[in-house]
């Protein structure tokens, strides 16, 4: 496991520490109560997908934020079209 891998399970055991604190220490009650649980329920899910994937989860993510997230269907598509074309 590489440096940059336990960087992120690290950094998604802190968050799915921090936000299971935050929820508990969190004072109030009501709408915002339920607000903040939502938020920190996505949290905490968050963390628990980087504790799991580690670095793999980061680069899953930025991928499908890129406007290239589509690239590699695009070059399985044409592979298969060649092996397709090249078989009688």
């Amino acid at each position: 496991m590489t440096r940059r891998d336990l960087f992120w399970r690290a950094a998604g055991a802190v968050l799915l520490v921090g936000a299971t604190a935050a929820e508990q220490l969190a004072p109030g009650s009501g709408a915002f109560r339920g607000l903040l649980t939502l938020v920190l329920l996505v949290t905490a899910f968050l963390g628990l997908l980087l504790l799991i994937r580690g670095k793999k989860m980061a680069l899953a993510l930025r991928i499908e934020r890129s406007r290239h997230r589509m690239l590699p269907e695009l070059i399985r598509a044409r592979r298969r079209q060649r092996r397709a074309e090249r078989l009688p």
